[in-house]
């Protein structure tokens, strides 16, 4: 044998040294893994407290802007209050009140609220009404006879359906 041929044991030592160093370096891999995990998992937590925070948030001042927007209307009502109070000029009061509703009306309107079109002799429709009674009439059955309370939609979503009375058909003729 020779100097210069490694023996079995300088093998086996080159081998182990390779195999330490394979482990260390898939240890690293692992702390380096588990770390990117940790750190992702907190962020993704930070993210779902900022998201709830920004729920909450919403939900509590949600009509922070409608309300504000409104402020003017409550003034204009609350002056109307107070000179009622003084016997002022009932046609004066009437005027006032017809250009606070105005505005109000022109404050939701802007915001996408819309009174949903619906009068004596339209046919009655589930997606727009609420029947809250049925009675004979000489309107034909199925159709709206009165209308007891205007409906809303904001947008296309209906979030107050008109209440009113339909028609159970044509009235038996009197004698």
């Amino acid at each position: 044998m020779t100097d210069t041929e490694p023996t079995s044991d300088m093998t086996s030592d080159v081998e182990q040294q390779g195999e330490r160093s394979q482990i260390d370096a898939l240890r690293d891999e692992l702390a380096q893994a588990q770390d990117r995990y940790v750190r992702l998992l907190a962020d993704h937590e930070n993210t779902k407290r900022h998201h709830e925070r920004t729920l909450r948030e919403l939900r509590e001042y949600a009509a922070e802007h409608m309300i504000t927007r409104m402020l003017p209307v409550l003034d204009d009502l609350h002056s109307a209050v107070e000179h009622s109070r003084t016997g002022a000029d009932a046609e004066a009061l009437r005027t006032g009140i017809e250009m606070i509703y105005t505005k109000a009306v022109r404050i939701f309107e802007d915001a996408g609220l819309s009174p949903i079109d619906v009068e004596p002799g339209h046919p009655f429709n589930v997606d727009l009404h609420e029947a809250l009674m049925h009675t004979p009439s000489d309107v034909p059955e199925g159709h709206i006879v009165q209308v007891i309370q205007r409906g809303y939609q904001l947008r296309d979503k209906v979030i107050r359906h008109s209440k009113v009375v339909t028609s159970a058909g044509l009235l038996p003729p009197t004698e």
